[in-house]
């Protein structure tokens, strides 16, 4: 089904995606599917929003304060506001998409409730 959706839509379509990724069913194939064709569609969107993270964001460290080769910004942080105001503008740009929609009767047994809510979009009756 094609759609047409926002960078950040898809960023967050992606994300709920990671909980049915390892299923080796209809529903695995579909979310493999799925984010492939979003990951695709947000390479530019994923490489600005990881530069910003880098320019605003802060190393990160481990339990025992060692320095490690990854960069986050944290909510709430001096810098965060910065970020989004800076990200926005590319959150609301569209690209139309299509995507594998499967059945909710091929979630059922095979998914728990809270992935079928996490993945929600990519079901219908």
């Amino acid at each position: 089904m094609k759609k047409k959706l926002k960078n950040i839509q898809m960023d967050q379509m992606i994300n709920s995606l990671q909980k049915v990724l390892s299923h080796r069913d209809k529903i695995g194939y579909y979310a493999a599917r799925n984010y492939r064709i979003l990951n695709d569609s947000l390479i530019e969107y994923q490489n600005f929003k990881n530069s910003l993270i880098a320019k605003y964001g802060t190393t990160d460290v481990d339990s025992d304060g060692k320095e490690l080769q990854t960069i986050s910004i944290k909510v709430g942080s001096q810098n965060f506001d910065d970020f989004l105001k800076e990200l926005e503008p590319f959150n609301n740009i569209e690209h139309e998409v299509e995507l594998m929609i499967a059945k909710y009767e091929d979630a059922i047994g095979c998914l728990s409730g809270e992935e079928i809510l996490a993945i929600d979009w990519m079901l219908e009756d």
